[in-house]
């Protein structure tokens, strides 16, 4: 959740404390979307259900979070020789080399 350089580590109070304060921060956000969407003060869930709205909301996150970790990779494996992983992670072999082509 912390990205941490290589000077950086948890036992830093400035570190620890904005990794504790970032995570009170997601909970309350979550907490309070999800309240939101219970009591049906969003526009989808009281315009359909609040099942509909959670499963769009928690879709929609999923999504996402495959999509910029699909991206991060193909961005920190483009610099590496494809030809190291070839064998032994043949489905990203294939997508590197659709995504980095005429790199």
């Amino acid at each position: 959740l912390v990205h941490l350089d290589k000077n950086e580590n948890m036992t830093d109070p400035c570190t620890a404390f904005k990794g504790f304060y970032s995570i009170c921060l997601l909970i309350f956000s979550i907490v309070s979307i999800m309240g939101l969407i219970a009591y049906e003060q969003t526009n989808l869930s009281s315009a359909a259900s609040p099942v509909v709205a959670y499963l769009a909301i928690w879709g929609g996150m999923l999504w996402l979070t495959m999509v910029e970790g699909s991206q991060g990779s193909l961005v920190g494996l483009a610099p590496v020789n494809r030809e190291l992983y070839k064998d032994s992670h043949p489905i990203t072999y294939k997508c590197t080399a659709v995504a980095n082509k005429g790199d």
